[in-house]
């Protein structure tokens, strides 16, 4: 279309679309010289007459201020990985099944499962058990196997289970290894002499031990016709003393063991 076109349809005031143009675009209409041989080229001279007479200013950076004074900011860019090599990617691929899924890993339970401070504690202890606890167990059973051959024997010999127990806590206080600075063994402390006349192999085994020992009590019994405190005192001073003593036996320790056992004996009974 032609400039003298454009020029006319500025005239023709039967187009009503044309007739609601603004009233700056009418103006810039009327400015725009005639020109037949360079229409374009006046077109452009008639916006950039128009741009230089605006009072308004454009506010902001130019590029010129961007250029003399450029802002530096830190890139978000994150190095991504390197791509994975084709001899890489056949190795892992190769392990898979023919369908493209992996195979079904096993799992230790042990080297997966988190442990705590509580756990760790756990586990340390099946590693390493307490001696404390083995101890007890120890001393629960053999006062358990103690009781059983006391009253085993008691019995067998026609003795009461308390005098039994009283000799025991005297002579021991119960423990299964005890050895006296004279060398008396086990928990009714016999002599090895005294075992062997008993017929005890072992001291140290607590139903050999009580077996023998209530055998050697009965037969002081018996020899001082049921008399406890004389019984008691040949067990300890042996029968020769007591009969040397007509009974009534001079050493302290003798008889401060008579008097405990008797006293022991009446505490279990």
């Amino acid at each position: 279309m032609a400039f003298n076109d454009l020029y006319s349809i500025k005239n023709y005031t039967g187009n009503n679309t044309i007739g609601r143009l603004s009233g700056s675009r009418r103006n810039l209409a009327n400015r725009i010289p005639s020109n037949e041989g360079n229409g374009f080229q006046n077109i452009l001279a008639a916006f950039q007459t128009q741009n230089s007479g605006n009072v308004y200013k454009t506010r902001g950076l130019t590029i010129t201020d961007y250029r003399a004074r450029p802002v530096i900011s830190k890139s978000r860019y994150r190095p991504q990985l390197e791509p994975v090599t084709v001899e890489l990617k056949n190795t892992v691929t190769n392990r898979f099944s023919e369908h493209g899924t992996p195979p079904a890993i096993k799992k230790d339970p042990l080297k997966n499962h988190s442990f705590d401070g509580q756990d760790m504690k756990d586990v340390g202890s099946v590693g390493k058990p307490d001696n404390r606890t083995n101890q007890q167990q120890t001393i629960l059973a053999d006062q358990q196997i103690i009781a059983q051959n006391v009253q085993k024997a008691a019995a067998k010999y026609n003795l009461p289970p308390e005098l039994i127990n009283g000799v025991i806590r005297a002579e021991s206080n119960f423990k299964v290894r005890a050895i006296s600075s004279a060398g008396a063994q086990g928990l009714m402390q016999l002599m090895p002499a005294t075992a062997k006349e008993l017929g005890v192999k072992n001291s140290f085994d607590i139903e050999q031990n009580i077996d023998g020992g209530a055998k050697y009590l009965r037969q002081m019994l018996d020899r001082f016709g049921g008399n406890v405190r004389k019984a008691l005192a040949a067990y300890n001073a042996g029968p020769g003393t007591v009969i040397k003593y007509n009974g009534r036996v001079p050493y302290p320790e003798t008889r401060q063991y008579v008097r405990r056992v008797l006293r022991f004996s009446r505490q279990m009974a």
